[in-house]
């Protein structure tokens, strides 16, 4: 098997049900453009309302990165887009931007609940989590540090229940995972 031969510091997988969107290679997540991955679980409302105009919102030179058909590959790439205008803000201001412009867009156009979001994303190095909601439902991020394998797991649920050592992201909260440190903060979009 080739799992079996593969070797990472930091790897993303994406295992879940579709919310919607067609089921294709194109739509599954992890969404990669150069050194970046992106994973979202959640939903913005209403999206295929507005999904052309969140679509005009995606940079020019970004564009041709759009492959399938889903809000969590638009959310990316205006990441990318608010990353790329303002490097200094950093990635976790650049992931808040590009909420806010979705949700905007759904508060518009679309419908309740605006915004609901986990998401995992890396550049390669560091990896970060992010845990939001436009109402009181947060789609769920537990991370766990495992001394015997040597590093972070993040997760939407705990892998095993009988599993100690999980710790919940809490709604409103990015996390940055860095060699065996945990840094949180706030993030509001």
């Amino acid at each position: 098997s080739l799992a079996a031969q593969v070797r990472s510091r930091l790897f993303l997988a994406h295992v879940r049900a579709s919310t919607g969107t067609a089921t294709s290679r194109n739509n599954c997540h992890p969404f990669t453009v150069g050194k970046w991955s992106f994973m979202h679980n959640g939903q913005v409302g209403g999206f295929e309302k507005f999904r052309k105009r969140a679509d005009m919102l995606i940079p020019d030179a970004l564009y041709a990165c759009r492959k399938g058909a889903t809000d969590s590959e638009v959310l990316f790439l205006l990441m990318l887009g608010q990353l790329e205008a303002n490097p200094a803000g950093g990635p976790v201001q650049a992931l808040a931007a590009a909420v806010r412009q979705l949700q905007d867009l759904s508060q518009t156009h679309g419908e309740p609940p605006h915004m609901r979001l986990s998401a995992a994303f890396s550049d390669g190095d560091t990896l970060w989590a992010a845990r939001y909601s436009s109402d009181e439902i947060a789609p769920t991020v537990y991370y766990r540090w495992s001394e015997t394998r040597g590093g972070w797991a993040v997760v939407s649920e705990p892998l095993e229940a009988d599993e100690t050592g999980w710790c919940a992201l809490e709604p409103g909260q990015v996390a940055r995972f860095r060699g065996d440190r945990v840094e949180k903060m706030a993030f509001r979009p």
